[in-house]
């Protein structure tokens, strides 16, 4: 009973012909895709490193807080570059450039909020709040790498 019979063993066979044919077609799309995204990230950070050019071009006493701003915008977006390379070079997923993600964001946050705290811009209670959270969250990520770290250290040995 243990025997296929003819029409199953056929249907067998040619399953197991097709599935490499489609699973390589759909590994193509995925790179493509990821390439598509890599270049889209690429050009974005392009643009914003073009409005910070102009920003300081056009020089007024606003723009350094859009500058830094952009700067630092470009940095995150240039971790989430790396994160699609990692994806299209094939490498083992990684939290780490989404922690350094997490942080930059929140240094940019704090960055931000004493420039608009120090040009009068911002009320002192909330821009206080602000930094602090921000702060906060720059700590709780720095403790999540490391503890991550640890992890993964310990299922290397």
């Amino acid at each position: 009973m243990d025997k296929m019979s003819g029409t199953d063993q056929g249907r067998e066979q040619r399953k197991s012909i097709v599935i490499p044919y489609v699973n390589r077609l759909l590994t193509i799309v995925d790179d493509v895709i990821l390439i598509w995204v890599a270049l889209g990230i690429i050009g974005v950070a392009f643009l914003l490193m073009l409005e910070a050019l102009t920003d300081f071009i056009y020089y007024t006493q606003h723009s350094i807080s859009h500058i830094i701003s952009d700067l630092m915008f470009v940095l995150i977006i240039m971790e989430l570059f790396r994160q699609v390379m990692r994806q299209i070079n094939k490498h083992a997923f990684s939290l780490n450039p989404f922690i350094f993600i997490g942080v930059i964001a929140s240094i940019r946050g704090i960055l931000l909020t004493q420039m608009k705290l120090g040009m009068g811009e911002a009320e002192w209670e909330s821009a206080v709040i602000q930094l602090g959270i921000h702060a906060v969250i720059v700590l709780v990520l720095v403790g999540g790498l490391y503890v991550y770290s640890r992890v993964r250290k310990n299922e290397n040995d």
